[in-house]
């Protein structure tokens, strides 16, 4: 991996925490909350602006980003547009619309990616061929195969469906296979050697596909979004009782994944941005203390009691999240760069 892979991080996290922060200040602007400051990233700040009555910043660590609005500290309730004193739909809207825009940014993603890519073709015709397999040149490569070959025979076995090119291919025992093919209405005969990947044989092909209906797309990135999200729960409930490991990566660990997908192409970190938005807004719903999920859950009780609660004590109790939050991050992070350096 390359040092522009590793720096791909850098815009799949900032695209990430500016959809998530965008939602805040847009839906606390709609409803007339004052911003203070609409940042990205934490620490000190390196550059920024005031427009209106807002500052916008950027800020020195890039692991998150805040919209701070009138009336969210305890000593700072007198503000009339201040987050305090409006409605409690308009305060929940306004902490839902990070988490939904993070969901928002992985439908529109998949939903790109499932039309740019096509329709799987089932005739016998290569698409992509790849150079690359698992360090090695890939068979298809050596042998002078391109995108648009149809194949005829393996073997002497007609070949009439992709899939027939996967069962032979597969079933070959990694022996040497006869391919005849046509290229522009001519017909040449190439031998390749398909190579063990993750168990399969493989020659270096992916099958061919046609322009996708733009309505499908639309609705297939949704689709994939509520199952991702929907495997994301079901296996925190299996965590939380015992029936399955918890897994737990940090920005070390993920800015690496991000470096590797890179490696493989646009397309590659493009699923893996949408995979990790959906992850990014299903955590921040979670109830625990400094996230948007114990935000909701504090405004849930304050609707059940008829009485806002203390802010004092709601800070203290944020504030105390954020602690072992980072905390957390810190142990993660030093999990994964001792996976790293011992190269697991």
């Amino acid at each position: 991996m390359t040092l522009g892979n590793w720096l791909w991080a850098i815009p799949v996290f900032g695209l990430m925490i500016f959809m998530h922060e965008l939602g805040h200040f847009a839906v606390a602007k709609f409803f007339g909350i004052r911003v203070r400051e609409f940042a990205l990233g934490f620490g000190p700040s390196l550059l920024g602006f005031d427009w209106g009555e807002t500052r916008y910043s950027l800020r020195a660590i890039p692991l998150g980003g805040y919209v701070r609005m009138a009336g969210m500290d305890p000593g700072d309730t007198d503000d009339p547009d201040g987050f305090n004193n409006k409605p409690i739909y308009a305060r929940a809207l306004t902490i839902f619309a990070g988490p939904f825009m993070n969901f928002l940014l992985a439908c529109l993603l998949f939903s790109t990616l499932f039309y740019a890519q096509g329709v799987p073709v089932d005739e016998p015709v290569l698409g992509e061929v790849m150079v690359d397999c698992e360090g090695h040149t890939c068979p298809a490569v050596t042998a002078g195969l391109q995108p648009g070959d149809r194949v005829l025979t393996i073997n002497g076995e007609p070949v009439n469906s992709w899939t027939d090119i996967l069962t032979l291919v597969r079933g070959s025992g990694g022996a040497p296979v006869e391919m005849r093919l046509e290229r522009k209405g001519q017909e040449f005969t190439a031998v390749l050697t398909p190579t063990l990947v993750e168990g399969r044989y493989i020659i270096g092909i992916q099958q061919a596909t046609r322009p996708g209906s733009f309505w499908k797309a639309l609705a297939q990135g949704p689709s994939l979004t509520y199952e991702y999200s929907k495997a994301w729960v079901l296996a925190l409930v299996d965590a939380l009782v015992g029936r399955q490991e918890l897994q737990l990566t940090g920005p070390v660990g993920i800015t690496r994944e991000i470096a590797t997908q890179a490696s493989a192409g646009l397309d590659n970190v493009l699923w893996l941005t949408a995979f990790l938005s959906v992850n990014l807004g299903l955590f921040n719903l979670l109830p625990i203390p400094a996230l948007d999920g114990s935000h909701l859950l504090f405004m849930a009780v304050e609707a059940i009691r008829g009485r806002k609660l203390d802010p004092e004590r709601v800070s203290m109790v944020h504030f105390f999240g954020f602690l072992l939050l980072m905390g957390l991050i810190l142990v993660v992070t030093y999990a994964d760069l001792r996976a790293m350096i011992l190269g697991q």
